[in-house]
């Protein structure tokens, strides 16, 4: 394949996950009023339980700072409750509500989330690789400073 030809699948592909991932966040939205982060979040909790702020956050992929929001709107969604760990006093987790468990029984599994165990499943030296393709594209964008968001997102 020439370089032109490359070029052009590589923007055929990097459509593709972008389309893939808003068409995941439009359904979410529409068909149960969350997010695409809210709903990931909530996965993660059914997948794992309980879980402390920064334990979710590293399932996540995102900082702790940044997931503060989206547990502020699972709570007041009444999706989520953050509860005194009982093996340590002085720590909080969270975890689901039962009207998030009965919602969990009829929403798809995060596209977001799929890409994390997708990555996870490659060898180290794939990663590595990925990791510094998708830098290299940063750069040539321009696009080191700007905040790094969940796509398609307010969260």
């Amino acid at each position: 394949m020439d370089k032109s030809a490359s070029i052009e699948r590589i923007f055929q592909d990097l459509r593709r996950v972008v389309h893939a991932l808003e068409l995941y966040s439009k359904d979410v939205n529409a068909r149960f009023g969350l997010t695409a982060p809210q709903l990931w979040a909530l996965w993660e909790l059914e997948r794992g339980g309980p879980a402390s702020l920064g334990a979710l956050a590293l399932a996540l992929q995102l900082h702790p700072s940044t997931l503060v929001g989206v547990v502020d709107r699972l709570e007041a969604k009444g999706l989520a409750l953050r509860e005194t760990d009982p093996a340590d006093a002085r720590r909080i987790r969270i975890r689901l509500t039962p009207k998030a468990r009965a919602l969990l029984k009829h929403a798809p599994h995060p596209a977001q989330g799929r890409l994390v165990h997708g990555l996870q499943a490659m060898s180290e030296r794939q990663v590595t690789e990925l990791r510094r393709a998708v830098a290299t594209l940063v750069r040539v964008m321009e696009a080191e400073d700007l905040e790094a968001r969940f796509f398609f997102s307010e969260d």
